[in-house]
């Protein structure tokens, strides 16, 4: 074959071999040989079809090429050669040649290795886009159909915040359309969001490679539909960042919170119907209870009440642990920030949880701490209830022992600021490490014979745990079983330099201060619709030596108002016929500040916002039942006469006097109030009040006459008080008025003009008797 042939095949990993019609070699190029496993094995005069053996039982091929019956054949094979670590792929084209006349074959052998790995590269290649494009696909139609079968809203946004995507929640949310919405910027339908990206923003700028996207937050704001609607929503929100400028923007998940708010309502109002319904028979309860505690009783007598205050006490503190979660729950519940003494504090609830110490025979020890902070800024009254939960617990779980609280603190960067630790160790029975973490979960206990061998409802120490949350602290626990417990506490607290007077002695709370009336002169109307909180607060205000009158609603109550001066009246909430904030409302309009009471709320619904609505209402205080008899009396100490004894006097002096001894309309009132009543007979009772008070008025002028004379003018104007009240009652005024110029007297120290005011008030009863046996005789020939 000539050179130039040979130089051209050379150009693309050709080799060539010329055959005879034998199938002998005769001519071959030099590179045949990389073809074969053993080099030089391709020699001149040998068998074709023993160096190749993909050329095996071709000869028919051969044979009708030679005879030009065909022009050439090709066919591929594989060499696996030991000269290479990998196959070689080759292309063998056979055709004949005629060199001086003499018929000869030409075997072609092209190396196609890497045409071939590059063709099998491409296919691959070509495979694997399709199937990433098919996994695109097939990813965008899943997250399409995720995104629309959402239950919650879903909006996507560009980063400058125009609305690119949402899906069908969110159309039915808003009201709108896709097409009305697409290109829209989002703070046209979510209210205050250009805020939160702001925050998201400012959140992505230092996230780190551990933390590459913003935490997601729920918000709660308010939607604007497209018929103007506005809906209360939570929304998760999120910046997406990628390298490609089109895929970043905002990624917001609403969530409709219209039913959840209603449902909180729903909650709300029912927790504080059931808590205004528990309370009130509560309140009469431990407030009777601990009056015959103020009272001679003999020992057994004793232990009777105080088996009955202690039930009482128990059963609160269930309701409380519940209004506390559902406060906490809902977010509701405020921290006070107030100065006070942490020793106190801690002094306070071990004195009252001694003596149950004691009635078992442990030892109740606070280990004192030299550095504890003398004042810190905080709830005390929080703080002391995670004190007494756990101590209450430890002595409750403890049958011989100890119960040991101590306190250690840290101080921390911030200036005057203390991470405080408090421990509560026992000697109980211990807690198995399994059951550990059921503890602070709330309705949860360790095990159901707990509750049933010492009651309690598993919610304190989640109470405790959210407390201690709230105060930037934490709460756990090391227990093992028969070896005792140890409960952990921290909170984070200033400490300042002020001083503060010691906490009050929570063990000091029955006591009563039975000169109270005489130190703190007052007229106090108790407005109450329960016949027994009735008596039982009355009672207390009788303890302090007050006299109070008492209306059974707020319409009774106005009608008091009308026709006798108060200093105070104490307002029940939820009352038949008009309940206390209407009354309020009503005095606030009728009486000038001069002449206004000061209202004090009585309530039995501890929910939050009740304050908030009675304080709104008109009312200047508030208490909640069960009343405390300590309360009740700090409460009265702020209560002042809003207008001075001579003032009054003034105005009774210029009042003009009523024709009428008695107003009729005042009976009508009496006889309505008992017909609510269908067990009592209407004018049976109104014959017994008359009755009632003529007898006792005879009594009372003959016990003024006896104070006169010996000169007890304390003794003398609280009967005149009595009087001037159930006269009033009865509608006899000009009496009334009467009664209350000679309590002024005796205020005033006039004792000189006494003898004249009492002849005048016994001329004006002879009258009123005579008016009230009339109207007794109507009411009678009505029957």
């Amino acid at each position: 074959m000539n050179s130039l042939l040979t130089n051209l095949l050379s150009l693309r990993r050709i080799e060539y071999l010329v055959i005879d019609q034998n199938l002998k070699i005769l001519e071959m190029s030099l590179g045949v040989n990389r073809f074969v496993d053993i080099y030089d094995e391709v020699q001149l005069g040998k068998d074709i079809r023993l160096v190749f053996s993909e050329l095996e039982g071709l000869e028919d091929v051969f044979e009708a090429i030679l005879q030009g019956k065909q022009d050439n054949f090709e066919l591929k094979g594989i060499m696996r050669s030991l000269q290479h670590d990998h196959p070689l792929y080759i292309n063998i084209c056979i055709m004949n040649i005629q060199e001086y006349s003499e018929n000869k074959l030409m075997i072609i052998v092209e190396d196609v290795t890497e045409r071939m790995v590059l063709e099998q590269s491409l296919i691959q290649g070509t495979n694997e886009a399709n199937l990433l494009l098919r996994t695109l696909k097939a990813s965008k139609q899943y997250i399409d159909q995720i995104v629309t079968s959402m239950a919650d809203a879903l909006l996507v946004t560009t980063l400058s915040g125009n609305i690119k995507k949402i899906n069908l929640a969110a159309q039915a949310l808003l009201e709108y359309s896709e097409a009305e919405l697409i290109g829209q910027p989002i703070f046209n339908v979510i209210k205050l969001v250009n805020d939160f990206n702001f925050k998201i923003e400012e959140e992505s700028n230092i996230c780190n490679a551990v933390l590459p996207i913003p935490l997601m937050k729920e918000v709660e704001t308010v939607c604007q539909t497209k018929s103007g609607k506005t809906i209360p929503v939570a929304f998760s929100y999120s910046i997406v960042q990628t390298e490609v400028e089109h895929f970043q923007g905002y990624v917001y998940i609403i969530r409709d919170m219209t039913e959840r708010k209603q449902a909180e309502l729903a909650k709300q109002e029912f927790l504080a119907m059931i808590s205004h319904e528990i309370r009130t028979p509560i309140t009469s309860v431990t407030g009777m209870a601990s009056l015959l505690l103020n009272s001679e009783l003999t020992t057994q007598q004793q232990e009777f009440v105080k088996t009955i205050y202690s039930s009482g006490e128990a059963l609160l503190k269930i309701i409380n642990d519940i209004l506390d979660f559902s406060k906490i729950e809902s977010g509701k519940l405020e921290l006070e920030e107030q100065p006070f003494n942490l020793r106190s504090c801690i002094n306070e609830a071990v004195s009252l949880l001694w003596y149950k110490a004691q009635e078992k025979g442990l030892k109740l020890i606070f280990i004192d701490n030299p550095e504890l902070p003398q004042i810190i800024v905080g709830d005390i009254t929080r703080l002391r209830q995670i004190l007494i939960n756990l101590l209450n617990n430890a002595i409750k779980f403890t049958e011989t022992g100890s119960v040991k609280i101590s306190v250690i603190t840290r101080k921390l960067i911030t200036k005057n600021t203390y991470e405080i630790q408090f421990a509560v160790t026992d000697t109980g029975m211990g807690i198995q490490r399994d059951r550990l973490e059921r503890l602070f979960q709330a309705f949860s206990q360790v095990n159901a014979s707990i509750t049933r061998q010492y009651g309690g409802t598993g919610l304190g120490l989640a109470v405790c745990k959210q407390l201690c949350e709230l105060m930037g602290g934490r709460i756990w626990v090391e227990s093992e079983q028969n070896l005792g417990s140890k409960f952990y506490f921290t909170i984070i607290a200033a400490a300042v330099e002020e001083k503060v007077e010691n906490n009050k002695n929570v063990a000091n709370d029955a006591l009563i201060n039975t000169h109270m009336a005489e130190e703190h002169p007052l007229r106090i109307l108790l407005v109450e619709d329960h016949v027994i909180n009735q008596r039982m607060i009355k009672m207390m205000l009788q303890k302090m030596g007050y006299q109070p009158d008492v209306a059974n609603n707020g319409k009774t109550a106005l009608s008091a108002l009308r026709h006798q001066l108060y200093d105070v009246v104490l307002m029940d909430v939820q009352m038949p016929e008009m309940d206390g904030l209407t009354a309020t409302e009503i005095i606030y309009q009728e009486w000038t500040p001069d002449t206004r009471p000061r209202i004090i709320a009585l309530t039995a619904s501890a929910m939050s916002g009740e304050r908030d609505r009675c304080l709104a209402s008109g009312m200047d205080d508030y208490l909640t039942k069960p009343i405390r008899i300590q309360e009740l009396m700090q409460v009265l100490k702020k209560c002042q006469p809003l207008i001075s004894e001579k003032k009054i006097m003034k105005e009774l002096e210029n009042q003009e006097t009523i024709n009428n001894p008695i107003h009729p309309a005042a009976l009508y009132e009496i006889l309505q109030i008992a017909s609510f009543n269908s067990s009592i007979d209407g004018l049976e009772f109104l014959f017994e009040t008359i009755d009632c008070y003529l007898e006792d008025t005879t009594r009372l002028l003959l016990d003024i006459h006896l104070y006169l004379d010996q000169a007890n003018y304390k003794a003398l104007r609280r009967a005149a008080h009595t009087l001037s009240s159930t006269s009033a009652t009865l509608g006899a005024v000009n009496l009334a008025t009467l009664c209350t110029k000679l309590e002024i007297m005796m205020v005033n120290e006039e004792f000189i003009k006494a003898a004249a005011q009492i002849y005048l008030i016994e001329e004006e009863y002879q009258q009123v008797k005579i008016a009230l046996e009339n109207e007794r005789q109507k009411y009678q020939n009505r029957r």
